[in-house]
């Protein structure tokens, strides 16, 4: 548990410092080169992307405007831009996020190389990268659009395109190796190590101790004296597999996984939102896992309990026709990767505890009521820190107790996880 005190760091004074005019100029050149053309950077601006509020960086959007070699007309270009955090940050807090922003601009090399194994977009092309930032396609301009603000919950024709995102995302992962012959787990092994999921990752570890508070409360069992001491003696020595299941597996084939796919991070096609394949953003937590990883996280996620339930048989068919599809495409033997759709189903039985005990510790900061956790970034700091790294069972037990749609979400999840463990045995 952290015992630093709160002491916020700047690491740079406003936005205009972002980029150099020869950082811009090698952008732009980067850009033009996807369509052939060479062009004079006139000017360029950096305006916050203030319809990104995450908590791990800070958003910006980068104009350009230019002049195409021979040719008087000025153009204008946007692109994305994901910096470090330096705003009111902790300096634990900000080292932390300085590894994850580092970890996913190195593997944007390598998803700027699984693009080219389908004729399905999936992602955008990362066009610069730094150790503090990277710039990218603007997926708006690219012709995709976010959930409207305030979506909770998706339903299966939301879902679809995730999962055969997903689905080409892991099928492309095989392509790849299969090409270079190389193995994504070790070529990348520095830069897929777990950062969420790990007794020393403090979001992770906090989480953790609330659900077990939850857990101690849940109707089902909190008259039982037995659960009770389950609960209190066994459950955590029982989480505790989660932190293996999150490595690279010696039973199951392992693949490129995302494993952020909330909706979030999932942008849908303007024109066809259900046909074509949603754009995923948001590296910075992959791993080199088995498919299951990734189906249970987007499912748990995105859906509410009794939904998932009802419709997961059909979200298996999905992602496996997708998946079956795209290897086909690819002249890749699901057999011989053991990715046949049995293999598949065995895996996600296998990592079943997995997604309900991540889903529970999500829920502690996804699904907090009215904007809770970044009005406290916003007007708290210091609590802010506190929540997410040194303890939240107080805060979460306190928005239970005042919010009751809150509540039985909570509950929902938790039953769930009960359901992996304590009533599995008895």
């Amino acid at each position: 548990m952290s015992t630093e005190p709160y002491s916020p760091v700047f690491t740079r004074e406003n936005r205009t410092e972002l980029f150099t005019l020869e950082e811009c100029n090698k952008i732009l050149a980067n850009l033009l080169a996807d369509k052939n053309e060479q062009g004079v950077l006139l000017n360029f601006n950096i305006v916050p992307a203030t319809e990104h509020t995450g908590f791990l960086g800070e958003y910006f959007h980068l104009y350009f405007q230019y002049q195409l070699e021979d040719q008087k007309d000025v153009q204008t270009s946007r692109l994305f831009v994901k910096s470090v955090i330096f705003q009111n940050a902790n300096m634990e807090f900000y080292m932390e996020k300085m590894g994850l922003i580092e970890k996913e601009i190195k593997l944007y090399d390598l998803l700027n190389e699984l693009k080219k194994f389908s004729k399905h977009v999936w992602s955008a092309k990362c066009y610069f990268t730094r150790k503090d930032l990277f710039v990218m396609q603007n997926v708006e301009d690219m012709g995709y659009v976010a959930l409207p603000p305030g979506t909770r919950f998706l339903n299966e024709n939301q879902m679809g395109p995730i999962l055969k995102s997903l689905a080409t995302l892991h099928a492309s992962s095989i392509a790849y190796e299969k090409q270079q012959g190389k193995t994504i787990g070790v070529e990348f092994r520095k830069w897929l190590k777990e950062v969420s999921v790990d007794p020393e990752v403090e979001w992770y570890t906090t989480g953790l101790r609330a659900v077990l508070a939850v857990a101690a409360i849940h109707p089902d069992v909190l008259d039982n004296p037995e659960a009770q001491e389950y609960i209190a003696q066994e459950l955590p020595r029982c989480l505790d597999k989660v932190y293996c299941m999150v490595n690279p597996s010696p039973v199951h084939r392992n693949v490129f996984v995302h494993r952020d796919a909330w909706n979030a991070n999932v942008f849908y096609h303007k024109e066809k939102p259900h046909e074509e394949r949603s754009i995923l953003v948001d590296f910075q937590l992959c791993r080199y896992s088995p498919p299951a990883m990734d189906f249970h996280l987007v499912t748990y996620l995105n859906l509410e309990p009794f939904s998932r339930k009802k419709m997961i048989g059909s979200l298996i068919e999905t992602y496996y026709d997708a998946l079956a599809e795209e290897f086909r495409e690819m002249g890749v033997n699901p057999y011989q990767e053991q990715l046949s759709k049995q293999e598949f189903e065995q895996s996600l039985n296998d990592f079943s505890l997995f997604g309900a005990t991540y889903n529970c510790i999500a829920a502690t900061v996804l699904r907090l009521p009215d904007n809770y956790l970044k009005n406290l970034k916003d007007e708290r700091p210091e609590d802010f820190h506190r929540f997410c790294n040194v303890d939240r069972s107080a805060d979460v037990l306190r928005l239970m107790k005042n919010h009751p749609e809150f509540a039985d979400y909570m509950y929902d999840c938790v039953g769930d996880l009960l359901a992996l463990t304590y009533h599995k045995l008895h």
